[in-house]
């Protein structure tokens, strides 16, 4: 048998070893399957607009706006209150229903109970929050806390220790988490706890990607999965070389890559160990997050 004939036949054996597989193909031929999806842009907005409240919301809202600021008036409240009733228990809210009440019963024709109804749902939606005496937006429409929000979503998963709080915001870690406080009161951000510390993300971006996003701040990574791609084959210790790292920080962050499922070990026919790249998990990654940005890696490079 030819030399070439064996290579083909050798190619065709080691591409079904993978095959179906998520992961990158062992031959090294253009990944078709493995295109970049145009990203849902609509994933990562924030919270809607107030367009998207009713009419009656709309109305009660700016009336709460000027309530909420009435300091004579204890600012808690419990969202599970089920009667007209019980608002006596919460001044400030009893007075917005009040002063709903006298503003819009007469001149819009509510009922009482859709002005009490209204008011459940703005405080259920999180467009009132006593404790802040602000509404929502108040706080889409105040520049720092608008700059801060940007921040987290051009940088989702960040944490408050990290340098670009200070470089790209102009604050410290103080004032920061305050700021932070009130976003996720507003539900516009939520915080999750990885290993030690808290990250952030706009309120809608999905759970499912925070841990690859967290790992992902971690510049090393991005360069192990490409060395990975650009040659299944390569051992630790070269990889060590290249990135100038010890061969035991690649060795601790590959075991991390595959507890993620990010990377796999596959053993070729001739019982070499080679490590491919999960192609499906990166583009489904890149429907979320601009960066990093793996769309050249999964186009073939």
């Amino acid at each position: 048998m030819s030399l070439e004939k064996r290579k083909e036949l050798k190619g065709k054996h080691r591409k079904r070893e993978l095959e179906g597989s998520s992961f990158r193909r062992v031959d090294f031929t253009p990944l078709q399957d493995a295109k970049v999806e145009k990203k849902k842009e609509s994933q990562i907005e924030t919270e809607p607009l107030i367009e998207e409240l009713t009419e009656i919301e709309v109305d009660v809202l700016n009336i709460a706006k000027d309530i909420l600021k009435l300091k004579r008036y204890d600012a808690d409240f419990e969202i599970d209150v089920s009667s007209e009733e019980e608002l006596q228990k919460f001044p400030i809210i009893e007075k917005l229903y009040a002063k709903s009440i006298a503003k819009l019963a007469y001149k819009k024709g509510y009922s009482k109970e859709e002005i009490f109804l209204a008011i459940r749902s703005l405080e259920d939606k999180s467009w009132i929050v006593t404790n802040e005496r602000r509404t929502k937006l108040e706080i889409l429409n105040n520049d720092k806390l608008a700059k801060i929000l940007e921040f987290i979503k051009k940088n989702p998963g960040i944490h408050a220790r990290d340098d670009k709080v200070e470089e790209e915001l102009g604050i410290t870690r103080t004032p920061f988490l305050k700021h932070i406080m009130t976003l996720e009161r507003f539900k516009l951000i939520r915080s999750k706890r990885i290993g030690k510390s808290l990250h952030y993300f706009l309120a809608d971006v999905p759970e499912d990607y925070d841990k690859f996003k967290v790992v992902f701040t971690n510049p090393l990574i991005p360069k192990l999965i490409e060395a990975f791609f650009r040659e299944e084959g390569i051992s630790i210790s070269k990889i060590g070389e290249g990135l100038d790292v010890y061969s035991g920080t690649v060795q601790y962050h590959l075991k991390k890559l595959k507890e993620l499922d990010l990377v796999k070990s596959v053993k070729t026919q001739k019982n070499q160990k080679i490590h491919v790249i999960n192609i499906e998990l990166l583009t489904k990654f890149n429907e979320f997050f601009d960066e990093p940005d793996f769309s050249k890696l999964l186009n073939g490079l």
